[in-house]
């Protein structure tokens, strides 16, 4: 005989109830669901005592008399089982544990692949003034929010994994009420927490010490809260919060089975008091037989939101609920199965078309009515609203662009700003796919408002496959660009900051032809150019004993990226990055040809770089981005092909400057010139928190932490006498600069939504004499958090 828990007030399953038999300290858990079996021949029970932490526990007859059993709350929400824990037990039990992750992290195991059915449901608790209303516009909203869901969405699919570190997820079904295709689809488990057993679990994209990992007691406070034998094992039941100087850290329960120290069940909460925001997970893990091997595998996973939206008359709920099911788990490596190193997640053709008939069978259980009306009345409203027109103008907004009809408008060239045009005005427009699938056709141009002049230009794409990740172009630019600028990848260089400093520029016109292709983890780009390069500042290069003011060269380039390992994800057609949990690497090699300076000076740059970011158990997290640049010639080059010191010292007329991650906070942009160079880029994020301030009916919190950085710059350069009319130094040296940060010391909630945080710090650099004045140097920073 089965029965399923419900919260009395809420009529919500309780999951992972404890279910004591009456035969001594046996009994059995409740799954994901609140569903728990008493098997029929556990003769001799004569009634069950159903308890959860937060409930008050419920003796129940046998016979059950309903299947419903529901649960009163405690008053305070929790209830203290003893006055002193056993420390001993509780450390025995999560040391077992934490010694035994690598035998049941599934990350661990060599090979692994299932199916996983993924649900999410969207719904609404509408505030006291609509529950209240007798109105009819009020009631139609209360009939149509207790008939069917706000929205819903399905995908369904096959995982594979195998070390290290290959993960294949192919979506064979992918469904969104209101829009007729799925245009976009991520990788489930990234979103929702695939298992417990990271030092670090990531809920909204945060950050919480896992409670069961090393150095756990310097962050959780643990009780055990029951203990269950089921058959010859045992579950341990372990309630977690946070220590009470510890901020920002989960709570809720773990369940660890004594066979293989394993989790058997997990629920972890984290709430965000201002925002009014919580995120809550649970899983539940059961031990698969297959292939000849028996492991711990997830089974059941839960990811919930809720977020609360208050005015000043009423609030509103919002419920996002994501749950997962696995299955059909095997442990035998197909010889056969080859991965996509490009595409971590694959939408199988006609993922989005699938008929009803397929869906059914895909299922784990039926749809409810409120589940089917709700993909009935929304795709009819979504017909009716064109949310599949309205989704298309939004498809190209990563790449700062939106579709608008057979035009792609570049929001990023309406309007631009940096010292040297004080402001730039433009348009930038390309063709898209409704006119030629293979093809794109487009031109920019922009007007500076201080220096009077037009930049422009004009290129055609040619898509040699449907994700465009094998491109060929050809281009021509009237631009300016900064002279030396180390340019080894457009991801090193979407830094806003480093665009505003633009202060000292040459004028390039450059005719290019280009390929760019993605081969597994790497990505590749060769580039030819002819430029015309044209100095907009006092400078001259003297070559055998003659000035040139202008100059003509011939270049090749090979720029590549290896992200070893890197998760990707489909966004209306396009391939994203998720990541990667280990060092990309960088590099660019450029042959060249000088012209216009008496001779012909050829000429080899190599420059190459690695960016890292690690959170690091129990330290912090660790950011590295170390480059390095070296320029072959057997003769001198003119400034615009050496390399320039990358300096992010803001403040031109004194005052304080801006931070911002990958440049030398106290020197300028142009203060340095080398031929060869190494840069390192370091900093620490310390995981505590100073304190937390709130203002009670405010948007303002504080709750700061530390953050320790460090940057150095080395180079060398021969024969600086050539670069005339320009003042600038050479590193060789070396140029030291440190600072310290507090992070959060500003913190202000934007529409309930998200947050502003303003960050203070101060940089210093070092040299002989010490001058605080001179080398020393405040920094302001924001960045938004959700």
């Amino acid at each position: 005989m089965s029965a399923k828990v419900y919260d009395a007030e809420s009529k919500q399953p309780v999951p992972f109830a404890t279910v004591r038999f009456s035969i001594a300290d046996r009994g059995t858990i409740a799954d994901l669901d609140g569903v728990f079996v008493v098997n029929e021949p556990d003769a001799g029970i004569k009634w069950v005592e159903i308890s959860c932490l937060g409930y008050q526990p419920l003796k129940v007859t046998i016979p059950f008399t309903s299947n419903k059993v529901y649960l009163q709350r405690t008053a305070n929400g929790l209830t203290e089982v003893v006055i002193k824990p056993p420390f001993d037990k509780i450390r025995r039990i999560l040391n077992a544990a934490i010694a035994n992750k690598s035998s049941n992290n599934p990350d661990k195991y060599d090979w692994y692949r299932c199916k996983v059915y993924y649900k999410m449901l969207a719904d609404i608790s509408l505030p006291d003034s609509v529950l209240n209303d007798t109105g009819k516009d009020a009631k139609e909203m209360r009939d149509i929010l207790a008939t069917q869901h706000l929205l819903m969405s399905e995908t369904y699919s096959i995982r594979t994994w195998k070390q290290p570190q290959q993960l294949q997820e192919e979506v064979i079904g992918s469904r969104f009420s209101g829009l007729k295709k799925s245009l976009f689809t991520g990788l489930i488990t990234d979103v929702l927490p695939f298992h417990a057993y990271s030092d670090y679990i990531q809920l909204n994209g945060k950050d919480y010490h896992n409670p069961l990992s090393k150095g756990y007691d310097q962050y959780y406070k643990f009780d055990i809260v029951d203990e269950i034998s089921q058959g010859n094992d045992t579950t341990w039941v372990l309630s977690f919060k946070p220590r009470a100087k510890v901020l920002n850290e989960l709570k809720g329960t773990l369940y660890i089975n004594s066979d293989g120290y394993a989790i058997s069940h997990f629920i972890g909460s984290a709430a965000d008091t201002i925002l009014k925001r919580v995120v809550r997970i649970e899983q539940q893990y059961e031990q698969v037989m297959a292939d000849g091997a028996k492991h711990w595998f997830p089974s059941r996973l839960n990811y919930i939101i809720e977020w609360t939206q208050k005015t000043k008359k009423s609030s509103m709920t919002y419920h996002l609920k994501g749950n997962s099911r696995i299955d059909s788990v095997r442990f035998k490596e197909d010889d056969n199965f080859r991965f996509d190193k490009r595409h971590t997640v694959k939408m199988m053709d006609d993922a989005d078309q699938l008929q009803d008939t397929v869906w059914k069978a895909m299922r784990p259980e039926v749809l409810d009515s409120k589940e089917a009306r709700t993909y009935q009345m929304v795709d009819s409203f979504g017909d009716a609203k064109h949310f599949d027109r309205f989704m298309s103008y939004l498809s190209r907004l990563p790449e700062g662009k939106v579709s608008i009809g057979k035009f792609d408008v570049n929001l990023l060239r309406i309007f631009q700003s940096n010292y040297y045009e004080d402001y730039r005005l433009g348009l930038g427009l390309q063709t898209n796919e409704k006119v030629i699938k293979w093809l794109s056709v487009g031109g920019w141009a922009g007007y500076g408002t201080r220096d009077a002049h037009w930049k422009y230009g004009v290129f055609t794409e040619l898509y040699a496959d449907k994700a465009q990740e094998f491109v060929f172009k050809a281009s021509y630019t009237d631009e300016i660009n900064d002279p030396g600028r180390v340019h080894i990848h457009p991801d090193l260089d979407q830094n806003y900051l480093n665009a505003y400093l633009l202060n000292r520029v040459d004028q390039i016109k450059t005719y290019s032809l280009g390929i760019k292709k993605k081969l597994g983890y790497w990505s590749l780009e060769l580039t030819g150019r002819q430029q015309d390069i044209v100095p907009k500042y006092a400078y001259a290069f003297e070559h055998n004993g003659v000035d040139y003011t202008a100059f003509k060269a011939n270049e090749l380039s090979l720029s590549f990226r290896y992200a070893f390992a890197e998760r990707t994800a489909p966004f209306f057609g396009r391939y994203y990055t998720l990541g990667s949990k280990y060092p990309i690497v960088y590099g660019k090699i450029t042959a060249g040809n000088l012209q216009g300076v008496g001779t012909d000076i050829p000429y080899t740059q190599i420059a190459a770089a690695i960016s890292w970011q690690k959170h690091l158990n129990r330290i912090g997290n660790e950011r590295f981005l170390v480059s390095a640049g070296k320029l072959f010639s057997n003769d001198q080059l003119p400034l615009g092909k050496l390399f320039a010191g990358n300096g992010y010292r803001y403040d031109q007329n004194g005052g304080l400057s801006v931070y911002s991650f990958g440049g030398m906070l106290t020197m300028y942009p142009y203060d340095y010139y080398t031929d060869q160079f190494v840069n390192v880029i370091w900093r620490h994020d310390f995981d505590s928190k100073l304190y937390k301030f709130t203002v009670p009916g405010s948007s303002f919190s504080s709750a700061p932490y530390i953050a320790l950085q460090y940057n150095m710059l080395y180079g060398t350069l021969q024969h600086r006498e050539t670069q005339k009319f320009v003042a600038f130094g050479v590193p060789d040296n070396a140029y030291h600069e440190a600072g310290i940060l507090l992070n959060n010391l500003v913190k202000l909630k934007y529409l309930n939504l998200y947050y502003f945080s303003f960050n203070a710090g101060y940089f210093y650099h070092f040299t002989p004499v010490t001058d605080l004045n001179k080398n020393g140097k405040i920094v302001l920073g924001f960045d938004v958090q959700f």
